[in-house]
């Protein structure tokens, strides 16, 4: 089955260096960024914990996003798989796509252990 695609929707992926930028700059804004001296090292630590899960969910989120927007080449039209193949590389197209997965996992095994 065909699926038709919109190319489109295709949200730009940031360089490596901007993604981890746009997702630490979020992680400071969105959540508490002090630790007064009287805080109990329990507390000290679910502030961390809490900052290490935030931010494994928003690399989760975008990484997901960019899985989700790419086509998988074996359900497009063979024109545009073909055209894929001829400008990027069909190979390097789907190994890309698997770094990412398997980025994505091992950064949620990370805020796992957290």
């Amino acid at each position: 089955v065909m699926v038709l695609y919109n190319f489109k929707s295709i949200t730009v992926v940031p360089s490596g260096k901007d993604f981890v930028d746009i997702i630490l700059s979020k992680t400071q804004r969105k959540t508490p960024t002090i630790i007064h001296k009287h805080y109990q090292i329990t507390r000290i630590r679910q502030f961390y914990m809490r900052k290490v899960k935030f931010t494994q969910q928003n690399f989760h989120d975008k990484i997901t996003q960019i899985l989700t927007d790419f086509p998988v080449l074996d359900d497009i039209h063979p024109f545009y798989a073909d055209l894929i193949n001829v400008l990027y590389d069909k190979d390097h197209y789907k190994l890309a796509l698997g770094q990412l997965n398997t980025a994505r996992h091992l950064i949620d095994n990370l805020g796992k252990d957290y």
